[in-house]
């Protein structure tokens, strides 16, 4: 999976903004604190993802996203989504303790799903990272049971683990994604 622009990275080899098809991923700023509160106090969007936030809680996640993103270097990366359609969401990249892999995630309105925003917007972070070697390994959850999760990880090459606590989680290892961007097209 490519882009149709390319993107700009960070030092830790992470994509700034980019464009990838019909979606358009620019960094979160305090300009997107209204969509940041309304996507995590929205029951639709929420539904298969965590508890829904009430304004005060969504409003301190959003802050504390803000600072990871601003920390010296930088702790983890969001991304607002638009489409061609006006839709908005979220991506995120927050890597584990160590440095070595990283937890993605997406937070999209009913109005997105269903709709390939997923698959191309979570395709081009993992090649974008694993293709340089930012991370050995991505990993994702989502709330067992979430059939259209698993339709999307199952679609980019995530293997699952077993299920704990209620949450269904999913790794990609740099090698498995490698192998599934180069192999030759079928016939």
């Amino acid at each position: 999976m490519t882009a149709d622009t390319a993107s700009a990275t960070s030092p830790h080899g992470w994509p700034a903004d980019f464009h990838a098809t019909d979606v358009r991923a620019t960094m979160l700023s305090d300009g997107d604190a209204d969509l940041f509160v309304a996507l995590y106090a929205d029951p639709g969007t929420m539904r298969h993802v965590a508890p829904v936030l009430d304004h005060h809680a969504a409003t301190r996640a959003f802050a504390a996203a803000r600072r990871q993103m601003q920390a010296a270097p930088s702790v983890a990366r969001y991304w607002r989504l638009d489409t061609v359609s006006g839709a908005r969401g979220l991506l995120s990249l927050v890597p584990d303790a160590d440095g070595r892999a990283a937890e993605t995630g997406l937070l999209l309105p009913p109005a997105m799903q269903a709709q390939g925003v997923a698959t191309t917007a979570l395709g081009h972070l993992c090649d974008a990272v694993l293709r340089v070697g930012a991370f050995d390994a991505l990993w994702t959850r989502h709330r067992v049971g979430h059939a259209a999760a698993m339709g999307l990880m199952q679609r980019l090459g995530f293997v699952p683990e077993a299920p704990a606590d209620g949450w269904q989680r999913w790794r990609l290892d740099r090698r498995t994604w490698r192998a599934l961007v180069d192999a030759p097209p079928a016939d």
